[in-house]
């Protein structure tokens, strides 16, 4: 992950790269050997997962577990370091948020949920969404330089910026989905 992150708590966007694919796998496969089988599926999302748009260079990975409680204790037990810390306050997606830091740098954030869990089943639609409606993307890309270029020095406003927005696609992959 040599490649990614940014210090805790800035803000810089930055142009799509190809290799963040990759990235994601390489990290993909340290959790899986970490986790082994707890993990029920594993997936890159985030705006890192969407093609030619800008981004925090952090990669976003989804993990869905059949037993959070069980996940939680054995990552609080086994996992938790320097490099991967729990984030203790609440998160605005109410998922068990896993941080992965090196060099002084957030590399990955990795969300995980209960395995049907309606927040990451619609991570992964936003995603699918963005990736095939390729006018929605330039929307979003839009959205996301104006609230940076407004609340480059508050992360927090930027994330909240953007949240009627993903619900609004979201709804939209879920209405297309239904009319399939």
């Amino acid at each position: 992950m040599e490649n990614v992150g940014l210090k805790k708590g800035y803000l810089e966007l930055m142009d799509y790269r190809e290799d963040y694919t990759s990235i994601y796998e390489e990290e993909k496969n340290r959790l899986l050997d970490i986790y082994k089988d707890k993990i029920k599926s594993i997936d890159h999302v985030g705006s890192t997962s969407i093609k030619n748009i800008k981004s925090k260079p952090i990669i976003d990975i989804l993990i869905q577990t059949d037993d959070l409680d069980d996940f939680k204790r054995y990552t609080e037990k086994n996992v938790e370091s320097e490099t991967y810390t729990v984030k203790k306050e609440p998160t605005m997606g109410g998922d068990y948020l896993i941080r992965k830091e090196e060099d002084g740098k957030v590399k990955a954030f990795i969300h995980v949920y209960k395995t049907g869990d309606m927040n990451g089943i619609t991570s992964i639609m936003f995603r699918d969404y963005l990736n095939s409606h390729e006018d929605e993307r330039k929307r979003y890309e839009d959205l996301k330089m104006e609230l940076y270029e407004k609340y480059k020095d508050d992360r927090t406003k930027y994330t909240y910026g953007k949240d009627q927005y993903i619900k609004g696609v979201i709804k939209k992959a879920i209405e297309e989905k239904n009319n399939k």
